[in-house]
């Protein structure tokens, strides 16, 4: 007999991006094995009444980690039915903004110190260089220890001399999870050669950044002291 309430920290299986999607192979009467086959290790589960519910925190592009809740019959712990948590998203929601908001304020002094925010917004272009270094640039982090999740970006650099960014992020601790997304767009200039150089990002606030890129390991590029994996051409539709 099932009982009482267990908690844990996910699965780097159930944190891959976009693992939501798995959810379109679901179908009521499949084994509990099974399912954390293909979803990794669940989040938590409780018994409420004489269901048993279990709880998987899914990675939705675009959206965040999205809690789900699955109901399993105790008797034989075969799948019932399975949905997205909205209102507990939305707590999630709201425990990220204060997150972000302390994270990102820290963040802006570093930045500040780091004299990062001191670039002009016109300067020196290689427009034949800006041809070739038109890439997609992809980074994904990973966060271990009591929380489990981490966060991805996409850079793609145009080769017009516009860019536009994409980033989420969400973490699933004790008891809670969070999710988030951002982004932005401007234009950017480049200098130096195929190896190294500077890079300038003109942000739509008119906000100048310059970062010293460098080359490594073949097709990966070092912005600053940040490591992004060169993902192929960018989308620039």
């Amino acid at each position: 007999m099932l009982s009482g309430y267990i908690t844990g920290c996910g699965s780097t299986q159930s944190m891959a991006l976009n693992s939501s999607k798995k959810t379109a192979d679901l179908y009521p009467g499949m084994p509990y094995e099974q399912v954390v086959d293909m979803l990794g290790k669940p989040k938590s589960s409780q018994m409420v009444g004489d269901k048993w519910i279990v709880r998987w925190v899914l990675q939705e592009m675009w959206v965040g980690y999205v809690p789900y809740d699955f109901v399993f019959n105790p008797a034989d712990k075969t799948l019932v039915s399975w949905s997205k948590n909205e209102k507990d998203f939305q707590k999630s929601q709201e425990n990220l903004k204060v997150i972000a908001d302390a994270v990102g304020e820290a963040a802006a002094e570093s930045n500040v110190a780091a004299g990062k925010g001191n670039a002009s917004s016109t300067g020196p272009n290689d427009e034949a260089l800006m041809r070739r270094f038109a890439v997609k640039l992809f980074r994904f982090s990973a966060v271990g220890g009591g929380q489990t999740g981490g966060s991805s970006t996409e850079i793609h650099l145009c080769p017009d001399g516009k860019f536009h960014s994409g980033s989420e992020s969400g973490y699933s601790g004790e008891g809670w999870g969070t999710a988030s997304q951002g982004g932005d767009h401007g234009t950017w200039r480049i200098t130096g050669n195929m190896q190294e150089g500077e890079i300038v990002f003109v942000h739509a606030s008119g906000e100048a950044w310059k970062y010293h890129y460098t080359r490594v390991e073949g097709d990966n590029v070092t912005l600053g002291s940040t490591k992004y994996g060169i993902a192929g051409m960018p989308d620039c539709n």
